[in-house]
């Protein structure tokens, strides 16, 4: 990984986010900071030390309010906080900065289970594609991270190309606890099954219940309407140091086709890249169903590393 990378996934990389700054250091309170906590402005450690730095120099100082440290330090600013993210382009608090009972702050939180509705921009490599800003786990499935640090989770198109489309996509239900390099939804096709592994530690907090009906949104859609759950992480930033990120998932993949491409040959010899080819320079949708002599069994094993 280059080192500007190894840098920058200290921080967790926010899907769609113009700003990068800490609130606080853009409210003036302290020096310019990057956001260490993806936005969760409220779960965030550097939030509670500016709040609890504040309460001692006021106790120090002998001084008495009553009103809360956070609407004292930004009522200057008299922005809401989503405005200072970045979040919204334009905003003033109305609550008293009083987060948790403000219906405005509870909206923002809502909406942000929905998928966003910016696409991502992708790249393909190899003849499959890679959607920037996503972090990518080994077993083939991705982590996006979005405003107020949840983690919307999927397949990401090697996978679904490899397997091609499902039956059925199994995805854990609300409350249920995932952990990194653990089993989390499961593909299933002609009776077979394709456990696939969680990218984070959390918990689900929201499932794409298109997918019940309609599999094959996941394989015409990826990194779109595609996803499955999101998640409210438990570890976040000690979970993203084990995925891979921006160039180094585009040489992964380039990885992962040479080692497909070498088991093809084992089969089809020579004919290798008429099998994978399709028009544009695409891989074929559906690599599993024009060769299966490779194994559901053992692409499941040697691709998503789960059996």
């Amino acid at each position: 990984m280059i080192k500007n990378e190894q840098k920058r996934q200290r921080e967790p990389v926010v899907m769609s986010m113009v700003n990068d700054q800490c609130v606080w250091g853009r409210a003036g309170v302290i020096k310019p900071i990057k956001c260490i906590n993806a936005f969760d402005c409220l779960g965030c450690t550097m939030d509670q030390r500016v709040l609890a730095n504040f309460e001692e120099k006021r106790s120090a100082e002998g001084k008495k309010d009553s009103r809360p440290s956070r609407m004292v330090l930004l009522m200057n600013q008299g922005k809401c906080r989503h405005m200072l993210s970045g979040r919204i382009s334009y905003g003033l608090c109305s609550y008293g900065y009083n987060c948790v009972k403000c219906p405005f702050d509870q909206m923002i939180e809502d909406t942000s289970y929905l998928p966003n509705l910016k696409p991502p921009v992708v790249d393909a490599t190899s003849g499959f594609n890679v959607a920037r800003d996503h972090y990518y786990h080994h077993g083939h499935s991705w982590a996006r991270v979005e405003y107020g640090g949840r983690v919307r989770i999927g397949i990401d198109d090697f996978a679904l190309r490899l397997l091609g489309p499902q039956d059925e996509i199994e995805i854990p239900g609300l409350g249920s606890r995932v952990g990194q390099n653990r089993p989390q939804a499961v593909l299933k096709r002609n009776g077979k099954e394709a456990p696939t592994l969680s990218p984070v530690d959390g918990t689900v907090v929201a499932v794409n219940h298109q997918l019940f009906s309609k599999t094959n949104i996941a394989n015409k859609d990826p990194y779109g309407e595609g996803w499955l759950m999101v998640i409210q992480p438990s570890s976040l930033r000690n979970n993203l140091k084990n995925l891979f990120f921006g160039s180094e998932s585009l040489a992964w993949i380039d990885d992962e086709f040479f080692k497909l491409q070498k088991l093809m040959g084992e089969v089809y010899g020579e004919d290798v890249q008429y099998k994978m080819a399709a028009t544009g320079g695409e891989a074929i949708s559906d690599i599993y169903g024009e060769v299966p002599e490779l194994g559901w069994d053992r692409l499941v094993g040697d691709f998503l590393h789960s059996k």
